[in-house]
């Protein structure tokens, strides 16, 4: 059984989802403008045999909307929960934003950590850029314009009349629904000064991270995502311990859809690391 709970780091309320279940811990981390319920898919399979937790960062599902938004303030949220609500060592499972976190998190409180798995998530070093800005930019307006998750579907739907799959919609317009949108007004504020505390990336360095994990790590890699080859071979030749997986067919946004190579990619490295 899945429940939701509140936790106050000392800055925001955050909302996460726990199984009532006893084991092992395992902590989902979402992506930008997502929230727990990503996961839900997973989280039947994976509670027989791990405890899950799943937060919504600051600003995003049901979580407090605050005047601060920004990658180092997920991070410390992050951070105080693992320490104060999980309280053991955990696997984190992060997707794109999320896996960012686990990744940060691995290198510098390794006490928190048992094992990471990255679900598409960039392992470049961050440079300055306004391409997302224009993206969320455009998110902005739709959230404002479209009051309700039903407009939100509908506009969604009238966009992409061709292809458009309305699992995927649905979930996207009340994650939307949902979002504060002045997160996404300091990710397009902040993109050309990685060293504002409301960038995006701020303080994200990965190759220096990959350099200081020892934990084991699973690069999920979606073959029409984010992460390059170079990406994904600087991680192998650098990580102690690392498995890759190549996810065929599936874009960036893949959680919502598993497919049984996915599962059995994560069951495999889960039942590995299990004592």
């Amino acid at each position: 059984m899945i429940t939701e709970s509140h936790y106050n780091t000392g800055e925001a309320e955050i909302n996460y989802a726990v199984t009532d279940n006893y084991g092992s811990p395992i902590v989902l981390l979402h992506g930008t403008a997502n929230r727990w319920q990503t996961f839900q898919p997973f989280i039947s399979d994976l509670s027989s045999r791990w405890k899950v937790y799943a937060p919504d960062f600051r600003g995003h599902g049901r979580s407090e909307h605050t005047s601060q938004y920004g990658f180092g303030y997920y991070l410390d949220d992050t951070v105080r929960f693992l320490k104060e609500v999980v309280e053991e060592p955990a696997v984190l499972f992060g997707h794109s934003l999320g896996g960012r976190i686990a990744t940060k998190i691995a290198a510098e409180h390794s006490e928190l950590v048992r094992a990471i798995i990255l679900g598409d998530s960039s392992l470049n070093e961050p440079t300055p850029s306004d391409r997302m800005g224009k993206t969320f930019k455009e998110l902005i307006k739709i959230i404002e314009d479209n009051k309700t998750y039903q407009k939100i579907y509908k506009f969604l739907q009238k966009m992409n009349t061709d292809d458009f799959d309305s699992v995927y919609g649905l979930n996207r317009a009340k994650n939307l629904n949902l979002l504060d949108p002045d997160m996404l007004r300091s990710i397009a504020d902040n993109g050309l000064n990685l060293n504002s505390p409301g960038n995006h990336f701020y303080g994200y360095h990965p190759k220096e991270h990959l350099k200081n994990i020892k934990c084991p790590v699973m690069i999920l890699q979606a073959e029409h995502g984010m992460l390059s080859v170079e990406e994904v071979q600087y991680a192998l030749d650098t990580l102690p311990e690392v498995y890759h997986v190549k996810l065929i067919g599936v874009p960036h946004e893949f959680l919502y859809k598993p497919s049984e190579p996915l599962l059995k990619a994560l069951n495999a490295f889960l039942e590995a690391i299990k004592d």
